[in-house]
């Protein structure tokens, strides 16, 4: 990250609530799950899926499928758009067993480990709204990084990145309302508690989190967002 895309995000940063949680679970180099190949989405009128696109703070129902996730990672991200076609966004998975960031350029898919253990204590004294932490069986980082792109965009581009995680963001909820899941975008947390658990690098960044669960409660009992 440039000088000055750092010191605007650091700016912006101490504008929000601090956290500083206990220790995350310990760092695991060693080990990948290959994801099951997405199959294709059922075809399903656009205006009804967006209708049916609701943010939800229920979530009952376990933990979407390795199926549905990689669906959600490979429908959801991995076709959204992005300036210059640059790996820009790339996404984690948070469960109760670890930590792990999605590499979708392999020939397989796969998540690969960044920690091993549940992260349930760390999540809850790293957002706004703790009790989510017990909640959510799933969280999605969509992540940000500037450093495919800082040999062709002037720092002008820390404004692009957010733009493609927005588009990233969109895809996932919307691929997530085709298949019934329940989701949440989040973006009341703590930005360095969030690149400490996901292990970032310096020009990486947490941009939104998605809370993912299960099978959707009925629209009635779900806010809209």
């Amino acid at each position: 990250m440039t000088d000055l895309a750092r010191a605007v995000h650091d700016a912006l940063n101490r504008t929000a609530t601090s956290h500083t949680p206990e220790a995350a679970p310990p760092p695991h180099a060693d080990g990948t799950r290959p994801l099951p190949a997405p199959g294709p989405l059922e075809p399903a009128d656009l205006g009804a899926t967006m209708g049916r696109r609701r943010s939800t703070y229920r979530f009952a129902h376990g933990s979407p499928s390795r199926a549905q996730l990689a669906a959600l990672l490979h429908h959801g991200v991995g076709t959204a758009p992005r300036a210059g076609g640059l790996a820009s966004i790339t996404p984690y998975v948070v469960t109760r067993d670890g930590v792990r960031w999605a590499d979708l350029r392999r020939p397989v898919p796969s998540l690969v480990t960044v920690r091993a253990g549940d992260p349930t204590e760390y999540v809850r004294q790293s957002i706004d709204q703790p009790p989510f932490a017990d909640r959510v069986p799933t969280w999605i980082a969509l992540v940000a990084d500037l450093a495919p792109s800082r040999d062709r965009y002037p720092a002008r581009h820390y404004r692009t990145v957010h733009l493609d995680a927005g588009a990233a963001l969109q895809n996932v909820l919307l691929v997530a309302a085709a298949l019934g899941l329940a989701t949440c975008p989040v973006s009341g947390f703590d930005d360095r508690a969030w690149a400490r658990l996901l292990d970032l690098h310096d020009d990486a960044f947490v941009a939104v989190l998605v809370a993912a669960g299960g099978a959707a409660t009925p629209p009635s009992l779900q806010s809209r967002r």
